[in-house]
């Protein structure tokens, strides 16, 4: 923020964006103004959480943890078509061997 309102700019806020760039101006009573989001650096499984496929919906769902810039956390689920879940199921199966291998398991 450059200016508030009252210092020099008695209708509107001044307003530069972090790191630089074009100033730019927003109504005194804030109209124009959203909450900048906190962003979700990434997602794990929560422990004892399992997951749960629905027939009728042929989807399955994951529970996940969200893990925001704030250091905060939100739940949420991962929703899978069954084609996203063959394919998830061919992802991490290649991710089981590749650990196995490193460690010195089998395959």
């Amino acid at each position: 923020m450059v200016a508030l309102p009252g210092e020099g700019s008695a209708t509107t806020y001044h307003l530069r964006p972090p790191g630089g760039g074009a100033p730019w101006s927003a109504p005194a009573d804030g109209t124009t103004l959203r909450p900048v989001p906190v962003r979700a650096t990434h997602a794990t499984l929560p422990a004892g959480q399992d997951a749960v496929y629905d027939p009728r919906a042929r989807q399955g769902s994951i529970p996940v943890k969200f893990h925001l810039d704030d250091g905060s956390t939100l739940d949420g689920v991962l929703i899978l078509t069954s084609v996203e879940l063959q394919w998830l199921h061919q992802q991490t199966s290649r991710l089981v061997d590749t650990h196995e291998r490193a460690i010195g398991g089998t395959q």
